[in-house]
């Protein structure tokens, strides 16, 4: 994380590698999907959109298999992020969606409102205004009563929208 914080993504992906392979000759299935997932950020970081995929689509499995919820909620997460960046924005809201839904009830508003602001990004993409709107305007409540500095990309979302919306 702190390479990836840094701009250090070539160290940050040969890290990952390097833990991700340690624990699968150690047969830790679980440290195995970690590994697996930290090493699809970096590879989204480096803009490897295709393997941060691969990766985190096979941590994904492993979390499902293990019944561990906020990892599965936070992966597909993960991936409706890569899906949007790389411009697959109906990809991108599906498993925005999806990580909603394992999401409930833990991890917290903090991440439920980062979920609801790629939703509502996908859903502006793909032409779902509205929609896309009341996932910002969830979102921004979320985050204004964390007193959370992304309260204001969310703002200029929804401002954006406002401007560019038929009237």
């Amino acid at each position: 994380r702190i390479h990836l914080a840094t701009g250090r993504t070539d160290s940050a992906v040969a890290l990952a590698e390097e833990g991700t392979a340690v624990y699968d000759s150690m047969g830790h299935a679980l440290r195995s999907a970690n590994g697996r997932y930290a090493l699809g950020m970096a590879l989204t970081q480096s803009g490897r959109f295709a393997e941060a995929s691969e990766r985190l689509l096979e941590a994904l499995d492993v979390f499902r298999a293990s019944r561990q919820r906020l990892w599965e909620g936070m992966t597909l997460f993960r991936l409706a992020e890569v899906d949007l960046t790389a411009g697959n924005a109906t990809d991108a809201a599906v498993k925005a969606e999806q990580a909603l839904t394992a999401l409930r009830g833990i991890g917290g508003e903090w991440r439920r409102g980062n979920v609801l602001t790629v939703l509502g990004r996908s859903l502006a993409q793909i032409g779902q205004f509205g929609r896309a709107e009341v996932c910002w305007r969830e979102a921004l409540g979320i985050y204004d009563a964390l007193g959370s500095q992304e309260a204001a990309e969310v703002r200029s979302l929804l401002s954006s929208a406002a401007s560019t919306s038929p009237s």
